[in-house]
Parts: structure tokens; C-alpha cells; sequence
């Protein structure tokens, strides 16, 4: 099925990316990957009956696609279910110790749970995350899904995994779970203060007169309202910075997702300016690129209207009953607080609503509503999107001049309900998803011309991604306690900066690629890669070995039932983080990777031995019992030489030095960096132009992909849109600093 899809484009001129565990090129291969400049259409759709259950079975004449009103031809059809075989289990392993392997196929869609703070009052929050943990606890393993929450910035909590005890362990997870007020989000207290001030300000005071000029309320009260449209404007762009960084995440990843956003107020219910306009369409586009269908699910549920809670105040001017309960007249229209308000909150209400739909639409998904079962909505969400048609075209008007191409789908029968994408904005250049295939590229031919100078896993070790069982590991890890010769004094200060954990790797030998010599010695490479990353998807640390294999046959004997035992270690700073494993076969060009939570590692003492038993597919039970490394001829790993970090300014400083060098200098040069700053698709450009050659070039591209989940420098945030998120972050990890 993959394989067949990498043929066609995703959006307007852009390819759609192959399966991240597809094993690199193989070594006869030619090195020139394959373009292909026709433009075509990729289009998901999921269609269902009167009752909401999905239709299957369709044929692809049963479809009819026009675009701007004019019929296109369907050039690929494909249908896709999410009914399983037969029930499958998990492997059961001991405390600490996890496994690479799945038993099940990799899913046409898989789902994600974005938990939106941002946008939803603290009291809904609460009710959302019982719900998502009550869904989390019933589910089956196999549904293959990964947990994101939203405030100020995306927030990683779960990458994609089939197994829901983990999902259930990291979201349960005390530093996941806290509530967040949105101070974006205008709350009824600070709406019930500005009106006493108002009233307090409009208070007759005799003849006619007002306690203040009625000049100075109404500069008030335009002040009140361009302030709310301002913090509702950033509040938007904001949202929609963080769909982006959704969007660019889940690029990476083959087939459908269905993103099921849990919300009250995701965006106004009318466009408050250009700005947020332009923005939704980069959005809508990003999104489309990564075939992501949006399920938005109001937060709220049924709830009663704000005026008739407990805790609901009138604003103090409010004294009198016909400003409470009076009914419509001459100068007051509605009648008082008790039919004005509540028809107000209605009203704000359905137009959220209505913007919920809207963009569930727009991206082929279906939006929730005036529901309290939210764990009931989670369920029929992954079970009905995952049976759907996959359709492609080549439209008839092949100009890329931007403007918004409108996408129709018909479907042959009587009452059938269809989702799918509305359309899509023709662009040819900027396109989203862009940056994955040039590095992808980049990083290949760069490992090609120069030989070890880029760790090969890579393109494999990104936050979140699916794990890679081309080779099939389990890796025990341990806190690595203190020396007890330590002083106590030393400890502590060990304690506060960090900790460190030892991985204990077993791999099954028969997915590896050694060479036989004459005197029964198997030898090979490996590369070891271990990176450990925070919660905003930035590495915090890392380490990468090369490993040299020089197996006797003894040893070789050994290894085939118990599995290649290696050892590194790497330390972590205090606070809440994922460990993601790598292992590459330089002979068979095959990848293995796995992703931890840390916060899962039971802290069991560090003397103890490695003993365990491990059942691992069909393999023999692990005997670990062989001392690492001394007893099969393995020398030392060689870690790697550690990037230097560098920020956008100081970059451009690099490049303004190493003006006149060599293409090949430059490169290598770039090769050692790590941005600590987003770089611009504008500066990467000219970057681009001013370098010496096309080795440096695709140095410069890989180092500016890496930075696509980091903030811009604080210089390049414009004055009008979205806030500070230096600001934003620098205050959410002084709050994490807090707790720790």
C-alpha cells in the first residue's frame, strides 16, 4: 500500500513521505532519488450511513470529484478498513526492561489526542482529562495513537504507540495531569469587573448627569473592546503557531491522522483581521499536507448557561429588579440580566460552535458537541475514521497562482453522509512538508560523500515517531546510582543536576548483516544512538557510538539465543523527559528505534544483575548473564563529538566569517552545529545563495530543519500576532523548576 502511495503528491507539487521505518536505500541502488513533477491531488474520505456507521465495500465508480465545478479523473483508488484478524497481546516484560516489537501492522490512520488549555476553562479541563483516562483505560492495544496537550506552546506527553498502558501512564503522569488557567481566555470575573467599573462610571448622580463624563466611558468601553480583540487575536494566531508545529510533526508520518481536539473557544467566530486569515490558510494547508482531519469536541459538553451557576455574580452595578429580572422596554430591547446574558452566552456559544464545524469540514474530519460522554465521542472517533477511501487526481488547471481551489466528492447511493477536505490553496513554493524530503535527501547524499560524519539513524530519532522493527532490541534501564565511596555532599549536588541511567541493549542477532572471515569470526558496525528529549520536543541530551563487532564463534553461539548484549550510558537533566534508542546495521542498512518515558523507569538499585528472562517474538529466552563487551572482542564505544549550539544571529556570524572558504570546509563546519532558534524559510534562503557550494547548501538545510520546533528569536516576533513564546516557554520551565 505504502509503496504505491509514495507515488503520488499529497498536496500541490509535494511528494508524499515514505514510512519512517522503510529501510534506507539499498547500497546498489543509485543515489538520485526519483522526481516526479506531475501534480496531483491526495484526497481521504470517509463515508457513512443515516446512523453514522461507515459504508464499505464502495468501488472507485461510486466516486465523482470535481474541483472548482470541473469532473476530474480519479488516476488511484484505495479502500482501506480498520477491522482486525484476531486479537493480539502485547509482550509481557519484567520492570524496566521494553521491547521494540509490536505485534501489530503498521494502520492506515492512526489518531492523536490534543488536549487544548489554551482555549478551555479550567473546570472543563478537569472533566477532559477524567474522560481521556477512562478511554485510555478501556482501550485495546492496537490502536495506534499519540497524546499532545496545547497551552502556551505544543506540549509532548505520548508518542505513537499501540500499547494504551503506556498512553495511560503518561498522561496519569502528576506533571501531565495539572490544570492550567488560559490567561488568554477571558473569564466571567474579569467580565463581571469591567462591567461593575462601567456601571459604577454610568451611575446617575442627579439631573441627568453620570458619575464620570460620558466621553470617558465610551473611550473605556472602546478601550474594553479593542483589548478583547486583541487578546482574542493572539490567543487565534497562537492556536494556530501550535496546529503548524502539529502539522509539521505529523508530516513525518505515512497515511491518514485524525487529530481529536478537546476545546471550548478554538478560534473566533468571525476572521478579526487579515493576519488570522492568512494564517488559517497556511494552516489548512499544513494540514492537508500531512492528511490531518481535525475532530474537534467542545469541551463543555451539555453545562448550564453561565448566569444560572452557584458561583455566577452580577456585576455590582446590577441593583435594581428591572436591571435583574425587568422586562424589554423603550431603552432596553432585551429585558434585563436574566434574558439578556444567557441569550449573549448562546449566541458567543453557537458561534464557536459554528467555527468548530467549520474547520472539521474544511480538513475532512467531524466536530462533537452538547455531549457529556467525551469518552464515548474518543471511541466512535477512532473506531468509524478508520475505514476509509483514499483518492488521487492530476487537476485540469495545473497554475500554481494561490488562489483557493474548492474540492467536491459525490457519492453514489441513498442518505450517505461524506468527509473529506474541502479544498486547497494552489501554491508551488513554501509548500509545508517540504523541508522533510530536502533533508531526507540532504542527509543521504551528505552520509554518502562523507563517510561518518552524520550519525545515519537521523532521520529515525525525531520525538514521537513510530518505532522501527526492521531490527528488534529490548533495552533494560536503570537509574545508575551514586559511588558509595561518594561523599554525601557529592550526591546531592549529582542528584540536583541530573541523573544518569545505564541501557542495557539486547538485539536479535539474526536481523544483523556480518561478515564471515576464514577463521569463523562474524564482524560488522553498528551505531549506537541514544537522545533524550523534553516535553517541547528540544534535546536535551545525547550520545552516539560507533561499535566495532568481532565475534568468535562461541561468543557468536551465545549471542544467537540470548540476544547481542551492548551497554551505554547516558546522563539526563532533572526534570521530565523521553529517552529514544537507536540502533543502525551499517551491512544491512536495516534500523531498529524505541522511545521511553523516563518517567516509566522504575528506580530499581543499579547492582542488580542483568538476569532476566525475556521472551522476544519467537526468539529464545534472554540469559543476559555474559559480561558486555570483554567476551565477544568489542572495543569501547566511541561516543561522537558533541554539536556545537549555536542561535540564529550567531550562525549568520559563522557564515559571514567563513566567507571565500571551501564548499567542503563550510560544510563540515555546519555539520557540527545545533541551532537553538527557529531559522526562517526567508534567511534559510539567503543563507543558501551565499554559500560556496552544494555541500555546505544541504549542511545548512539539515541544521535548519532540525530547529523547525523551536521558537523564533525574540527579534523576529512580529509586534501584531502571536505573543512572546520566548516569554510563553521561559515561563512555563520556571514553573517545571518550581515543582521539580
Amino acid at each position: 500500500m505504502f509503496r504505491t502511495l509514495a507515488c503520488f503528491i499529497a498536496l500541490m507539487g509535494l511528494s508524499v513521505p515514505l514510512p519512517a521505518q522503510m529501510a534506507p536505500p539499498d547500497a546498489n541502488t543509485p543515489s538520485t532519488p526519483l522526481r516526479i513533477d506531475s501534480r496531483a491531488v491526495l484526497v481521504d474520505v470517509v463515508v457513512t450511513d443515516k446512523s453514522g456507521k461507515p459504508v464499505t465495500g464502495l468501488r472507485q465508480d461510486a466516486f465523482a470529484v470535481t474541483e472548482q465545478s470541473k469532473p476530474q479523473a480519479v488516476s488511484f483508488f484505495e479502500e482501506h478498513t480498520g477491522a482486525s484478524a484476531a486479537p493480539k497481546e502485547l509482550p509481557k516484560l519484567p520492570p524496566d526492561v521494553f521491547s521494540n516489537f509490536s505485534p501489530f501492522a503498521q494502520p492506515a490512520a492512526v489518531n492523536v489526542l490534543l488536549l487544548d488549555s489554551l482555549n478551555t476553562r479550567v473546570e472543563s479541563q478537569t472533566v477532559v482529562h477524567q474522560q481521556a483516562m477512562k478511554f485510555l483505560k478501556d482501550l485495546k492495544p492496537g490502536s495506534r495513537m499519540a497524546v499532545f496537550t496545547m497551552g502556551k506552546g505544543l506540549h509532548f506527553i505520548q508518542g505513537f504507540t499501540d500499547d494504551p498502558a503506556l498512553m495511560f501512564a503518561a498522561l496519569g503522569n502528576k506533571k501531565n495531569n495539572e490544570v492550567q488557567s488560559s490567561d488568554m481566555l477571558k473569564g466571567q470575573e474579569e467580565t463581571n469587573a469591567q462591567a461593575n467599573l462601567v456601571g459604577m462610571m454610568s451611575a446617575q448622580v442627579g439631573n441627568g448627569a453620570t458619575a464620570a463624563d460620558p466621553a470617558m466611558i465610551a473611550d473605556l468601553q472602546q478601550f474594553i473592546n479593542e483589548n478583547d480583540i486583541s487578546q482574542e487575536t493572539d490567543r487565534v494566531l497562537l492556536t494556530l503557531a501550535n496546529l503548524q508545529r502539529l502539522a509539521t510533526f505529523l508530516n513525518g508520518f505515512p497515511g491518514r491522522k485524525n487529530v481529536i481536539w478537546f476545546s471550548e473557544s478554538p478560534m473566533v467566530s468571525q476572521r478579526v483581521d487579515q493576519q488570522t486569515e492568512q494564517e488559517w490558510q497556511k494552516t489548512r494547508n499544513m494540514l492537508a499536507a500531512a492528511r490531518v482531519a481535525l475532530y474537534p469536541v467542545d469541551a463543555r459538553g451539555v453545562s448550564t448557561v453561565g448566569f444560572f451557576q452557584a458561583d455566577s455574580q452580577l456585576p455590582g452595578s446590577m441593583s435594581s429588579p428591572s436591571q435583574i429580572i425587568g422586562p424589554p422596554s423603550a431603552g432596553n430591547s432585551t429585558g434585563g440580566a436574566q434574558s439578556n446574558m444567557p441569550m449573549a452566552e448562546a449566541g458567543e456559544r453557537d458561534a464557536e460552535q459554528s467555527m468548530m464545524k467549520e474547520m472539521a469540514e474544511d480538513t475532512g474530519g467531524k466536530a462533537f458537541m452538547n455531549t457529556n460522554g467525551l469518552s464515548e465521542v474518543m471511541a466512535k472517533i477512532t473506531a468509524d475514521s478508520a475505514d476509509f477511501y483514499t483518492l488521487s487526481y492530476t487537476p485540469t488547471d495545473a497554475k500554481m497562482d494561490g488562489g483557493y481551489r474548492k474540492i467536491d466528492v459525490k457519492v453514489t447511493g441513498d442518505k450517505l453522509n461524506v468527509s473529506y477536505r474541502r479544498g486547497y490553496y494552489a501554491r508551488d513554493t513554501g509548500l509545508p512538508g517540504g523541508e522533510l524530503r530536502l533533508r531526507a535527501q540532504a542527509i543521504h547524499k551528505l552520509a554518502a560523500e562523507n563517510p561518518g560524519a552524520v550519525d545515519p539513524l537521523l532521520p529515525y530519532m525525531d520525538l514521537g515517531m513510530p518505532q522501527s522493527e526492521q531490527i528488534l532490541y529490548t533495552a533494560r534501564i536503570l537509574p545508575i546510582a551514586a559511588k558509595g565511596d561518594t561523599a554525601a555532599a557529592d550526591q546531592d549536588k549529582k542528584q540536583a543536576a541530573g541523573q544518569s541511567y545505564a541501557v542495557d541493549f539486547s538485539i536479535v542477532l539474526k536481523d544483523l548483516d556480518l561478515k564471515l572471515d576464514p577463521d569463523g569470526v562474524r564482524s560488522g558496525m553498528l551505531n549506537l544512538t541514544l537522545l533524550a528529549y523534553d516535553k517541547y520536543g528540544k534535546v536535551a541530551s545525547r550520545k552516539e557510538h560507533v561499535v566495532a563487532l568481532n565475534l568468535k564463534p562461541d561468543v557468536y553461539a551465545i549471542a544467537q539465543q540470548s540476544g547481542l548484549p551492548m551497554h551505554a550510558e547516558i546522563e539526563v537533566p532533572k526534570g521530565q523527559y523521553w529517552l529514544r534508542t537507536g540502533v543502525y546495521d551499517q551491512g544491512s542498512r536495516k534500523v531498529g528505534t524505541m522511545e521511553i518515558a523516563l518517567d516509566s523507569v522504575v528506580p530499581l538499585q543499579a547492582s542488580v544483575p542483568l538476569q532476566a528472562s525475556i521472551q522476544l517474538h519467537d526468539s529464545v529466552p534472554l540469559q543476559a548473564s555474559v559480561p558486555l563487551r570483554t567476551s565477544m572482542n568489542v572495543p569501547a564505544i566511541l561516543p561522537a563529538r558533541s554539536a556545537e549550539k549555536v542561535t540564529v544571529e550567531q550562525l549568520e556570524k559563522t557564515l559571514a566569517a567563513a566567507h571565500g572558504n571551501k564548499d567542503q570546509d563550510v560544510a563540515k563546519r555546519l555539520g557540527g552545529m545545533e541551532l537553538t532558534e527557529r531559522l526562517n524559510t526567508e534567511k534559510l534562503a539567503k543563507m543558501e545563495a551565499e554559500l560556496p557550494g552544494e555541500k555546505s547548501r544541504m549542511a545548512l538545510v539539515v541544521l535548519a530543519d532540525g530547529s523547525a520546533f523551536l521558537q523564533l528569536p525574540t527579534a523576529e516576533i512580529p509586534v501584531v500576532g502571536p505573543p512572546d513564546l520566548d516569554t510563553f516557554y521561559k515561563g512555563t520551565e520556571e514553573n517545571e523548576e518550581d515543582d521539580l
